[in-house]
């Protein structure tokens, strides 16, 4: 248990830099997960003679599987996909539509912001809760039609998104941060043995490869890219700041191991004006807005729609 806390030191450290949005996106295709498996699985396979298993002989049917199912919180997984659907169909009324040109962009700001820009990093991370990239594209499509519905009903002006700035400014701040990479490694003797070979010149990237029990990064040359102060445990937190760029630390001991730490680079803590940040407030009072105006139009779809219960 020890080792696998320290081969995933890198992974733990990125999970706090998720977006809300994204683990609320990833929620949702966990749910549509369970949906398509509890609830299309009957539709597909249809017929008391299918069989879903069998114990010494005895046969499990599909339909037992899904009325067991059904009855542990069925009806309330076939709401959200009726409000799925009442979204799809708004967007459709409404003449919103998604490209795929738009739906790649909006997949590549998650894997920027979220990811570092790591692809293979986005979608272990879907592979490890069994997401298919296809069921994340159509959730992250729905969330991008329910976010259209609700901006073609505002009207938002710059005065509008100055008075939210000013609101929210310390969400617009650069903070301070560095850049940095690392080598972990299990006793202290073996951290002393990697400084050592790091003060004979040996590669940095190399050493990481073969030393390097955080197998999230070792073979990227244990990078961690940039993080602000407070994101990582404390000890490690407070010797990367204390670097100059260039810089290698000596051993520093956390519970994940003991760590050789380089900083690569730094960005300076940094206030932004309204004009730096426009676009980005304009999305962000849009993804307040979508929640208040989808908890107000939902209720009336729902009063409009003829919906039929089949099951």
């Amino acid at each position: 248990m020890e080792r696998e806390a320290q081969s995933n030191f890198g992974e733990r450290l990125k999970e706090t830099a998720v977006r809300p949005q994204v683990l609320w996106a990833v929620i949702a295709v966990l749910l549509i997960t369970v949906v398509v498996m509890g609830v299309l699985m009957p539709q597909q396979t249809s017929g008391d003679d299918r069989i879903a298993a069998t114990v010494n002989g005895d046969p499990i049917m599909k339909d037992e599987l899904f009325d067991m199912m059904y009855a542990q919180g069925g009806k309330e997984i076939l709401d959200q996909l009726i409000t799925r659907q009442l979204i799809i169909q708004e967007a459709a009324r409404l003449g919103v539509e998604v490209s795929e040109e738009d739906l790649d962009e909006e997949i590549n700001k998650i894997i920027d912001e979220s990811f570092m820009g790591s692809e293979e990093e986005f979608l272990m991370i879907l592979d490890q809760y069994g997401v298919a990239i296809e069921v994340f594209r159509e959730d992250a499509r729905l969330n991008m039609l329910a976010r259209e519905i609700a901006m073609a009903q505002t009207d938002f002006t710059d005065e509008d998104g100055r008075e939210f700035f000013e609101e929210h400014r310390h969400l617009y701040e650069q903070q301070e941060e560095v850049e940095a990479r690392h080598i972990l490694v299990e006793t202290e003797d073996e951290a002393e043995e990697v400084a050592l070979l790091l003060d004979e010149g040996e590669d940095f990237v190399e050493l990481a490869a073969e030393y390097s029990t955080d197998s999230s990064n070792k073979d990227d040359g244990g990078y961690l890219g940039f993080f602000a102060r407070g994101r990582m445990v404390e000890p490690f937190d407070e010797v990367a700041f204390s670097l100059e760029v260039g810089e290698l630390s000596e051993p520093v001991e956390t519970q994940f191991g003991y760590h050789i730490i380089e900083v690569l680079d730094r960005r300076e803590k940094e206030e932004l004006g309204y004009e730096d940040v426009s676009e980005q407030v304009m999305e962000a009072m849009a993804d307040e807005q979508v929640s208040i105006i989808l908890n107000e139009l939902l209720p009336e779809l729902y009063e409009q729609a003829d919906i039929e219960y089949m099951i």
